[in-house]
């Protein structure tokens, strides 16, 4: 333990934040390089926590910032792309010109101009701090990765409003910068994403696997998800509330989570938690009474929008009988050439009153028909206000009423726990407000105009509403009196599936469709981690998951997370295999298999021979979703004990057979294989076996890379430049007499920079099953192993 406080600066103080000035502030940092910032006001909270960031992840969030600013192209090349959030790769002309198109003056004043004064505080004051960084450290001491690059650049406070304004949209239009950015009408380019014919002749089939039909795809189906649970005072050892956090979100970029504890005693405000990359206040965290978590919701936060255009222009559409123009908005920006010349590059996105318009080879700008994209979030300014509110809130009741007020939370439900021993399950998200007569009457265009969008949001959830009448537009977001919640003194859990069964014999019926549309509607199939999620609830406390006792306590919640149980592999395999092996056209590889899969113990365990090839397996048999694979089918009567057995045998065993006929299972010893020996993080240290399943309740998903001649792992950065998703921050959270007692990690370290003590000493940790303490109290924080602090002010 360090208790020397280093003071920068004209700090007052020897490490207790009793500073005067506004931006000042106490860094106590802990274990894992977790900084705790202790200031008077929330400038001063944010000036420290802006501070603390930058020195961890400067280079990152330095081109996170270019990216903002829509200056990609001039700094990083215009043939050059980059990641996006969501596993898609950018062209970064088309990002610099969404993000112009999108993110713009006008949207940051409106964003400061309805925050709080506390909230404007923070976010000037995490500006400030994050300058005071990078002008304090000589240029030797800065990361490789940026050190000496032009744009390694202050950060404006409008940089700030931008990245929240970004974070508010990363469920909704962030998934289509490429086809906004690119949109041009047809008779302004000879694009090749550009049509003539009517958009109308693609297939359902043809739209799902459009580049935009992936993107929705990936918002839709749990690509990027989370866990939580609330277990309340009736299941719980000590009677009292105890919360999993389990957020399921990419180690790279943006999307990357960052540990942070805000005090700022005068405003009653003192929250533990984790936050996205420069969002400077936590989303998911503790304070001394509550304890919440978020999980990806299911809500239509847009809605896209079909357009007959005028016969006599593709930049303008009918409505009512009326020809209306988009609106041209001209842009440049500069773009660097092969050759390091810079040249200025031009072109004019059209927008209308739903939004901006959008492109790609199905959903095409013909010259009779085009789409646009409206977005909810475009217009969310209160999401920090939000979160501030939510923060100060000290029962589960208190962060309701508080998830109500604002009703900004973008894109997520809420799970939480409270010290009394009281559970919530509340989805208050951002949706679009679309009213059912719209979306089940004529407003989604289908056999009247011979298009499939009925048939796509039947099979899909995809919304598209048609553009031709008043009476099939809507504005703003439903509104919290027609959101789906409720409270429990047992427990609930959400894992990405709709509001319609968060605890196993509650079933929240309707509410309003947009909320959770085609295959995540309300009675729908459930998916693996829900059931499982309910199961080892059910396990747990008929005490028959093999641990000690029949209620939860924090130590045996982690032992039930970490055991990595496959709940549909249970249900179908031992059908399957029975006949795969009584088969008497199986080949010896299949039936080799067969015999892997019947020995294996249904986990993605670290050492558990059988997880690699029934993940594969599963996957090839689109995870079980069709009722075709189940001898007894879903029942939405019965969720907790359908599907069950395997039906179709024949046809999953020619699947087998394919998966051992490849070169990643043609042999009994790959056949074998065990996620930790394929499932891999590359350090200069060594490397990681990381643990998790990539469809599991403990969740895991690296990249599949054939790295030799059938050689395959499962890995991130940087033997592949795909990245990994899954767990990611981690917090269990309950109380004793003294206050919360919360352990946990954030399993891809603090720090994005390779040569920070931070960057991989908490994957070891996540790796090894070890947990951190989280501490709250001061007397906790100081007693912490890694205790060092830092008073800044100026």
């Amino acid at each position: 333990m360090i208790s020397a406080a280093v003071l920068l600066s004209g700090c007052l103080g020897g490490g207790d934040g009793g500073v005067a000035s506004p931006l000042a502030a106490s860094i106590r940092y802990t274990t894992g390089g977790v900084p705790h910032i202790k200031a008077d006001s929330f400038a001063g909270a944010g000036y420290g926590y802006g501070y603390a960031f930058a020195k961890e992840n400067l280079c990152l969030y330095a081109e996170e910032l270019v990216t903002l600013r829509g200056e990609r192209a001039q700094y990083f090349g215009m043939a050059n792309g980059y990641l996006g959030q969501f596993g898609t790769t950018f062209g970064n002309v088309d990002s610099d010109f969404f993000y112009r198109l999108l993110l713009t003056a006008d949207q940051v004043a409106k964003t400061k101009a309805a925050a709080s004064t506390q909230v404007q505080g923070l976010l000037s004051g995490f500006a400030a701090g994050y300058n005071r960084y990078l002008r304090d450290t000589p240029a030797a001491q800065l990361p490789a990765a940026c050190a000496g690059k032009p744009w390694l650049r202050p950060m404006t406070e409008s940089d700030a409003y931008l990245r929240v304004l970004q974070a508010a949209i990363t469920a909704s239009s962030l998934g289509f910068i490429g086809e906004i950015g690119s949109a041009q009408p047809p008779t302004a380019s000879k694009s090749a994403k550009v049509a003539t014919a009517a958009p109308v002749a693609a297939t359902s089939a043809a739209y799902e696997s459009s580049p935009i039909g992936q993107a929705l795809s990936k918002i839709r189906e749990h690509e990027v998800g989370s866990n939580g649970y609330g277990l309340g005072s009736d299941v719980t050892d000590n009677g009292r509330g105890l919360l999993l956090a389990n957020p399921h979100f990419p180690w790279w970029g943006v999307l990357r989570l960052n540990q942070l504890h805000l005090t700022v005693a005068n405003e009653n405000y003192d929250v533990n938690g984790a936050t996205l990359l420069g969002v400077p206040l936590p989303l998911i965290g503790f304070n001394s009474k509550l304890a919440w978590t978020h999980t990806l919701s299911t809500d239509n936060r847009f809605t896209l929008r079909y357009l007959a255009l005028d016969p006599a222009s593709p930049t303008r559409y009918i409505k009512d009988g009326q020809s209306v123009a988009m609106t041209a908005v001209p842009l440049t920006i500069n773009g660097t050439a092969a050759d390091g010349s810079v040249v200025p590059i031009t072109r004019t996105l059209y927008t209308t009153e739903y939004g901006p318009m959008l492109m790609d080879s199905s959903f095409t700008w013909s010259t009779s028909a085009a789409f646009a994209i409206q977005d909810a979030n475009l217009s969310n300014y209160k999401l920090m206000d939000q979160l501030l509110l939510n923060g100060k809130a000290d029962s589960v009741d208190s962060l309701r009423q508080a998830s109500a007020t604002y009703m900004a939370l973008p894109w997520v439900n809420t799970v939480a726990a409270d010290s009394a021993g009281q559970t919530l399950f509340a989805n208050y998200s951002v949706a679009a407000n679309v009213s059912d007569a719209q979306l089940l009457g004529g407003c989604v265009p289908g056999a009247s105009v011979g298009a499939p969008f009925d048939a796509l949001l039947a099979s899909t959830g995809v919304v598209v509403l048609s553009g031709t009448t008043a009476a099939c537009d809507w504005r703003g977001a439903v509104p919290a009196a027609d959101r789906p919640w409720v409270k429990r003194s047992d427990y609930v859990l959400n894992t990405n599936d709709s509001h319609w069964w968060p605890s196993l014999d509650t079933f929240l019926t309707g509410f309003r469709k947009i909320i959770a549309t085609g295959p995540n509607a309300e009675g729908q199939l459930q998916n693996n981690r829900t059931q499982t999620g309910h199961a080892q609830v059910q396990d747990r406390l008929a005490g028959t998951d093999g641990l000690a006792g029949k209620r939860f306590n924090l130590a045996n919640l982690q032992q039930v997370l970490v055991k990595t149980r496959f709940l549909r592999a249970e249900r179908w395999l031992p059908d399957f295999t029975t006949a795969c092996l009584a088969s008497t056209n199986a080949s010896a590889a299949a039936r080799d298999a067969c015999t892997v899969l019947q020995d294996w113990d249904k986990t993605h365990g670290m050492s558990s021979q059988g997880a690699i090839l029934f993940q594969e397996l599963y996957l090839a048999l689109g995870e079980l979703n069709a009722q075709s694979w189940w001898a007894v089918p879903f029942d939405p009567a019965n969720p907790m004990t359908t599907p069950r057995g395997a039906a179709n045998t024949a046809a999953a065993l020619a699947q087998l057979e394919t998966l051992v006929a490849s070169t990643q299972f043609d042999t009994p010893q790959k056949r074998r294989t065990r996620p930790q020996d394929v499932q891999i993080l590359v350090r200069a240290d060594g490397n990681i076996a990381v643990p998790g399943g990539a469809k599991t309740f403990y969740n895991w998903n690296g990249q599949k890379t054939e790295v030799a001649p059938g050689n395959f792992i499962y890995t991130a950065d940087p033997l592949t430049q795909a990245g990994a998703a899954g767990n990611s921050y981690i917090q269990f959270v309950t109380w004793d007499s003294a206050g919360p007692v919360a352990e946990g990690l954030l399993t891809y370290g603090q720090s994005s920079n390779p040569a920070s003590p931070f960057y991989s000493d908490q994957t070891r940790k996540y790796a090894a099953g070890q947990w951190n303490k989280l501490p709250y109290t001061e007397a906790q924080i100081k007693a912490d192993a890694g205790y060092s602090v830092v008073d800044i002010a100026e």
